[in-house]
């Protein structure tokens, strides 16, 4: 809606894709990245977000980008930041390994290149990690899963309007996000077939 109200159309098309299937394997978006609607060498990058999270804990002050790391995704989504006055920090539960467990994977298999973005409150960072301990706990994938009255909404409208920015920033430059050289993706094509080796 932000978008067509834009007052002008964007170079790059963007396509809005809602998928299914996640928790069991990625099912929808591997569905969709192997048999894309768009050509999938021309997907200039994907961004995601992966339900509510963290975001939900006061107004946004801190932004995990799974995936920065890996390509110019990263410088974007810091300058994006900046004007939130957020400051973007590393992988917080790197023993997890969420960036490859979330459906922006299936775009990277594919060598798009992929951003998905966790929002977090102001104040000390083992607060708000405790606090998403505790709920992995006692709610996560549990009847308790659910929207909660004492939620703020003013975080997600915040990581929504940093992903806008992101969004739009990629359909009007010149050229498409890359792999960073450093990256163990950085030799990736779009439209890469190839079985892509685990991380040690």
């Amino acid at each position: 809606e932000a978008f067509s109200k834009a007052g002008s159309k964007p170079k790059r098309s963007m396509v809005f894709v809602a998928v299914t299937g996640e928790e069991y394997g990625l099912y929808g978006s591997k569905f969709w990245a192997k048999n894309p609607t768009w050509d999938i060498k021309k997907v200039a990058a994907d961004l995601n977000l992966d339900g509510i999270g963290s975001e939900v804990y006061g107004p946004v002050k801190t932004m995990v980008g799974y995936g920065a790391e890996h390509s110019t995704l990263g410088l974007m989504l810091d300058d994006a930041a900046k004007q939130f006055g957020i400051t973007v920090i590393a992988d917080p539960m790197p023993d997890e390994k969420v960036f490859y467990r979330s459906d922006h994977y299936s775009f990277v298999e594919r060598g798009v290149p992929a951003l998905m973005i966790l929002g977090a409150p102001a104040g000390e960072k083992e607060a708000w990690m405790k606090r998403i301990k505790d709920w992995e706990k006692t709610d996560y994938h549990q009847p308790g899963d659910t929207i909660q009255p004492n939620w703020a909404w003013e975080g997600p409208e915040t990581v929504a309007e940093v992903m806008a920015i992101l969004g739009w920033r990629i359909s009007e430059a010149a050229a498409m996000p890359s792999w960073l050289p450093t990256s163990r993706f950085g030799k990736l094509e779009r439209g890469n077939t190839k079985e892509i080796p685990e991380e040690n």
